[in-house]
């Protein structure tokens, strides 16, 4: 638990909790550069296997293969934190993933709009309950307001999907992502 600093130098005995930013994130290009997509068959393969049985396989998935699974769903999980509170806030997006780059949309005076811009998470996963395996993956980065037109109008017309909310969500978000991780379960 937080307590207060001692009579010490700075980091000597100071048990004060200090906001921290988080760790450095990798740079995305601003721009919305292309995307290539894996085969269906390389999606599943990439990775690097850490846990191996005759019951079921645990796979760390690379990088491609996480992006090239996002690119494949389209509703996924925003993650952020409200000042002041002690958990994050986790909202559903309907979402497109467009040259790496995640793209969604929101209300102006929406709870995104108002505290998701600047770090954010957002994760997306896959489950099959029956045969009991599936994948998830987790993107972090910057997740900031689209509003130059030149930017708005390279994203491919008709690709932002419609959102199952209701009311207007005209303002258009993204979150480059600088890390991305994910995991895979299969059964033989």
């Amino acid at each position: 638990m937080a307590g207060t600093s001692g009579a010490g130098s700075a980091g000597e005995g100071d048990t004060t909790t200090e906001f921290s930013a988080p760790p450095e994130q990798r740079t995305a290009s601003d721009d919305f550069a292309g995307t290539r997509q894996l085969s269906e068959t390389d999606a599943l393969l990439k990775g690097t296997d850490v846990a191996d049985s005759d019951e079921a396989s645990f796979t760390v998935l690379e990088r491609r293969t996480c992006l090239n699974l996002l690119a494949g769903q389209d509703i996924g999980r925003v993650a952020f934190t409200i000042e002041g509170d002690a958990a994050p806030t986790v909202l559903p997006v309907n979402y497109v993933l467009t040259h790496d780059t995640i793209v969604f949309r929101s209300s102006l005076a929406g709870t995104i709009m108002r505290h998701a811009r600047g770090h954010a998470s957002f994760q997306v996963d896959h489950f099959d309950k029956e045969r009991r395996e599936g994948w998830s993956v987790l993107a972090t980065g910057r997740c900031r307001w689209v509003r130059d037109e030149d930017e708005l109008a390279r994203i491919p017309q008709g690709r932002l999907p419609r959102p199952w909310a209701a009311g207007d969500r005209d303002q258009v978000l993204k979150i480059l992502p600088g890390r991305v991780s994910g995991r895979q379960i299969s059964r033989p």
